[in-house]
């Protein structure tokens, strides 16, 4: 799955050699895996998209191939400004809100 996000974003920024994927599992839910995606800042709304649509539908995607595969995955934008913006908050705790399986 990482390398499909990794080929997803290269494909629609404008610096696709600036993408990078982390890969980490949850500490706080086993068997989550993280997707953290790095990209330039001048990418980064691109990512995003119109009122978040692009991301949305990315981490769609993700999520389907997750399911495919038996898997469970949080795909979070790194640095990104919402979540800096809101200190304290830890992207694994959007999960028990967010994912309903």
């Amino acid at each position: 799955m990482k390398k499909l996000l990794e080929h997803i974003v290269q494909s629609i920024v404008n610096h696709p050699d600036e993408v990078a994927v982390e890969e980490r599992e949850s500490v706080d839910f086993p068997g989550l895996t993280i997707l953290s995606i790095e990209v330039a800042e001048d990418d980064k709304g691109i990512v995003i998209g119109r009122k978040g649509r692009t991301i949305n539908s990315i981490r769609d995607i993700i999520t389907i191939s997750a399911i495919r595969n038996d898997k469970r995955v949080k795909v979070i934008l790194a640095n990104d400004e919402r979540s800096e913006s809101s200190e304290g908050s830890n992207p694994e705790e959007d999960m028990l809100s967010t994912e309903e399986l």
